[in-house]
């Protein structure tokens, strides 16, 4: 099989001296002394045997590894892709302390992340059943994720900015009105539009929502006030799979389908596409949004409809296995999104007073077009800067405006962290594996995981330390907080109860 070089488009990651394994059994009291020590570790120790860094300037590694073919399937024994959801990362050890991304820590969790996202996007027929191609364009069908409940249909009270926006929806159409990021800052494309938003749940988190009460203000209330923490279930024994004993993760090595998923929630970032060229490139659906009064320039309600494109994805999902909160976060992005910041940092990049002192900055030159950056040469100016907050809607492309209507500038939006080399290439093999379809055009940016108790530096133990989604947390990325995990760990819902990493349960957040 030949090699493939990539670009450095700030997708992938050279090799530095800072790459290295730390997956130990020593005390925490000498941990940060042994930690500093492993910054002399040198080059020549390769930690992926399977990539060779190129010899031309401005390029980044190669990739040759061929990943096994159960590698693609949460079913053991299927060999290729398939639907079945991932339940777990049985090789995580919680008995050992992990402080830095690794390649062989890593490549697990990043297998749970791309099996988790294909199993999402695999559309069924009508009946319910996964349709054989479901790794193409799903042309036909529905995608497993649309069954999943949105803020909508699961809270009380969480209705569209204009209800009559359902009235007549399209088949298969979304229904979206989210375009405030978590930060409470917007997004603006290169076309001047905004980006779009939307939050689901499974079954297993749907259920423990309404069959606590958690669905309404006042049953939030009555439930922190009873003294329960909330605590999103875990993975279960599928029906018919008989009684656990044993190691769990044992019985996850050899019956996959043992276990049903826990709990799990994924967020979009949707584009409005007014290209209809670009749609080629892209996991496209029909969509309606429901614009409030408030939000739009002429002072009254509309209902647009557009298509729109995927660029962002969160999947979160709660596991047996690990320590912490057991949560796996997976983020996956549209390679035209963003280029990488002429300053960017790697992710085990933590033993820092200050990440980025002067922001995160435009690289020198670019040699393609992105949704998020205007391609303008101008070296090392400053990135990431937030627009405007008074932003209204108009009635038709651009949609972004200023109260007046005129067109809004788009902020230059660049990645502050570089993907880890063993993620970048897992994206090399899944996505030579999905070639011909639109996903080949996605791209895992990382999976993030509970490894340790946390601590400075250590954030919460996630690991890797920083994580960010430029379509979800495109403003943020630079701050110490700027990371999935450890942002959430903030949540609370609105009765003032931690929320168990997730912000779902303050709905008018």
């Amino acid at each position: 099989m030949g090699k493939k070089v990539f670009d450095n488009n700030g997708i992938l990651e050279t090799c530095g001296s800072n790459m290295f394994l730390f997956i130990s059994r020593v005390g925490r009291a000498s941990l940060l002394g042994f930690v500093l020590s492993l910054f002399a570790v040198s080059v020549a120790s390769a930690q992926n045997p399977n990539f060779v860094a190129s010899k031309k300037a401005n390029e980044v590694p190669v990739f040759d590894a061929v990943y096994p073919e159960d590698e693609f399937c949460a079913t053991a024994g299927v060999g290729g892709l398939c639907a079945a959801e991932p339940v777990d990362v049985p090789e995580f050890d919680a008995n050992f302390i992990y402080r830095f991304v690794a390649y062989e820590a890593q490549r697990p969790f990043d297998r749970f992340s791309w099996q988790a996202m294909v199993s999402l996007v695999w559309p069924y027929d009508g009946d319910g059943n996964p349709i054989d191609a479901g790794y193409r364009h799903p042309d036909a069908g529905y995608a497993w994720w649309e069954t999943y409940r949105d803020k909508y249909s699961l809270f009380a009270g969480a209705s569209a900015p204009d209800d009559q926006c359902r009235n007549d929806l399209p088949d298969g159409a979304l229904l979206l009105s989210a375009f405030v990021q978590a930060s409470g800052d917007v997004l603006i494309d290169q076309a001047g539009n905004f980006v779009l938003y939307e939050t689901r749940v499974n079954d297993i988190a749907a259920d423990y929502i309404r069959w606590n009460g958690l669905d309404s203000a006042a049953g939030r209330m009555a439930f922190a006030q009873s003294g329960q923490s909330v605590g999103f279930p875990i993975l279960k024994l599928s029906a018919g799979a008989g009684t656990l004993t044993g190691d769990t993760a044992n019985l996850l090595a050899s019956d996959k389908t043992a276990f049903k998923p826990g709990a799990q929630m994924i967020k979009f970032a949707w584009r409005i596409m007014t290209d209809p060229a670009d749609q080629e490139r892209y996991y496209t659906k029909p969509a309606r949004i429901a614009v409030a009064a408030k939000d739009a320039v002429d002072g009254r309600a509309k209902c647009l409809d557009v298509t729109v494109g995927m660029v962002g994805l969160h999947i979160v999902q709660r596991v047996k296995s690990g320590n912490g909160d057991r949560w796996i976060w997976s983020t996956f992005e549209h390679v035209d999104n963003a280029p990488l910041a002429s300053n960017a940092r790697r992710p085990n990049s933590i033993i820092a007073n200050d990440l980025f002192p002067e922001g995160c900055l435009g690289p020198d030159k670019t040699d393609r077009d992105y949704v998020f950056y205007d391609g303008v040469d101008r070296a090392d100016h400053l990135a990431n800067q937030i627009v405007q907050s008074d932003l209204r809607w108009a009635d038709e492309p651009p949609y972004a405006r200023d109260p007046d209507g005129n067109r809004v500038t788009a902020p230059d939006i660049v990645r502050c962290w570089r993907l880890f080399s063993g993620t970048a290439e897992a994206n090399f093999v899944w996505q030579r594996k999905l070639g011909d379809s639109v996903w080949k055009n996605y791209f895992l940016v990382g999976t993030q995981w509970i490894g340790n108790g946390g601590g400075a530096p250590f954030g919460v133990g996630e690991v890797p330390r920083f994580l960010s989604n430029v379509a979800l947390e495109s403003f943020i990325q630079h701050q110490m907080d700027g990371t999935c995990l450890g942002c959430h760990s903030t949540a609370f819902t609105d009765a003032g109860q931690p929320s168990n990493f997730t912000f779902l349960l303050d709905p008018g957040r």
